[in-house]
């Protein structure tokens, strides 16, 4: 058998392998290896420098073996190429960087060598509410399967490739999904005067199709829209209850009121960004209008990449902190961000927030914190979606070193509580809760203080 062809064998069967290891394995020297690899041309992949140099067999994706274009959606709209990324057999990309990515890499991914989808493009898969109807939507042209979670590295690739034009982040892989970005007509933005019944509108064709260009994550119903905002071209996320006035819808409508009231605590109070947001309540349903903050004006994009998929390559830990904290020990985060993360954390402790899950804490590039999202009583769901649980909260004590962080976050879930427990939008019953909640906070502070 030709050197080329026992190479080709060799590195289908163990994926990348530095050029050292292929001399070895195959008993060969650099230069016969060089010989191999200039034979077998594009069906091999090589990266690094030097002694860094590794190699890998190409991937067919739907029977392509063509790289696909990544491109850079900027600020004002314009596009740039980002990289060129070519799947490998029998798993990963290879990533050959056209500009600095802005993203930390560690280990072999600063060769552009990654085990599966790049982390700063994972966010790109669809997900979530908004995810799934696209999955649905999609499924038979794209020939996948209807659950998103379902697919393989292959089937995200082939999708995002060609239909990704609009996915969460700056980024739009493939040639056919940055032709669509560029046919796709002007979107005129929802005035004040439209909002609630174009709103009451976009719900219900939600609910009945879903929604198939967007896949912004998250479990409640959702859908995208453009807003003109104070003379502002702003792109939003929208939540929404139900409409049936049944007590689980009611409960889902006065949480859509707390996670307002709560960004708008974490705004003036907490001393951390949040994304903006609004309620807006007609034809029995409850709309939280949020503010993207991966979008910019008409067109432009703004990076961003969620704690989910930095957590899963850079660190793996389970709590916010834990993972910041050894983030601020390997130096790639300031540790401001880190008090302000610690800060973050323990307010949603003290609001009751049990969802704070990775994918509800995101970066942007430097490892700066993105507005926060997503941050409300989580606690107070129903179960299973529509029944009220009875919930004894105790507000959480804070460790020594927690102390100060614990005093700034008390005194903004008591102003949260205190807020809630007087806003008309929430119901006589679950003010009650936020007014014992509010109390409730006071006594533990009063006590930690004295303590």
């Amino acid at each position: 058998m030709k050197t080329s062809d026992l190479l080709l064998q060799e590195l289908r069967t163990w994926g990348i392998s530095p050029a050292g290891t292929l001399q070895k394995k195959l008993d060969i020297s650099r230069a016969t290896l060089m010989r191999g690899v200039r034979e077998l041309g594009d069906a091999v992949v090589s990266r690094g420098q030097a002694r860094r140099t590794a190699y890998a067999a190409r991937r067919a994706v739907r029977g392509s073996f063509d790289p696909m274009a990544l491109y850079r959606i900027d600020e004002h709209g314009v596009a740039h190429p980002s990289a060129v990324l070519h799947p490998l057999h029998a798993k990963g990309v290879a990533l050959e960087f056209l500009e600095p990515p802005p993203w930390p890499l560690q280990d072999a991914m600063q060769d552009g060598w990654f085990e599966g989808i790049p982390y700063f493009l994972d966010d790109m898969r669809p997900q979530g509410f908004l995810g799934r109807h696209f999955a649905k939507n999609h499924a038979d042209v794209l020939r996948v399967n209807a659950d998103p979670q379902r697919w393989t590295e292959d089937d995200a690739l082939y999708a995002l490739s060609l239909l990704g034009a609009d996915a969460p982040g700056n980024y739009v892989l493939g040639d056919a999904a940055m032709r669509v970005l560029l046919a796709q007509p002007a979107t005129q933005p929802i005035p004040d005067a439209d909002c609630t019944a174009t709103y009451l509108q976009l719900a219900q064709s939600a609910m009945i199709r879903g929604q198939a260009d967007s896949s912004a994550a998250g479990e409640f119903p959702k859908f995208t829209a453009q807003r003109l905002l104070g003379g502002r071209h702003v792109h939003v996320i929208v939540k929404f209850s139900g409409s049936d006035g049944s007590p689980g819808v009611q409960r889902w409508s006065d949480l859509l009121v707390c996670e307002h009231l709560a960004l708008s605590t974490i705004t003036q109070t907490l001393g951390v960004a949040a994304a903006p947001s609004a309620i807006y309540q007609a034809g029995g349903r409850t709309f939280l209008e949020v503010e993207r903050f991966d979008r910019v004006g008409r067109s432009g994009r703004l990076p961003v990449c969620s704690w989910a998929a930095l957590n899963a390559a850079l660190v793996g830990k389970e709590a916010w902190t834990d993972g910041a904290a050894a983030l601020v020990q390997r130096k790639l985060l300031f540790a401001q961000s880190y008090a302000q993360l610690q800060r973050l954390w323990l307010f949603g402790k003290l609001i009751a927030n049990t969802d704070m899950h990775d994918g509800n804490l995101s970066y942007t590039p430097g490892l700066e914190l993105a507005p926060a999202y997503d941050m409300l009583p989580m606690a107070y769901a129903p179960g299973r979606g529509i029944e009220l649980q009875e919930i004894d909260f105790q507000p959480m004590r804070p460790l020594p070193s927690e102390r100060d962080a614990w005093q700034a976050a008390a005194l903004a879930a008591n102003k949260f509580w205190q807020t809630a427990a007087q806003d008309a939008r929430i119901s006589d019953g679950f003010r009650a809760n936020c007014a014992a909640n509010a109390r409730k906070i006071a006594k533990t502070t009063d006590s930690t203080t004295s303590g």
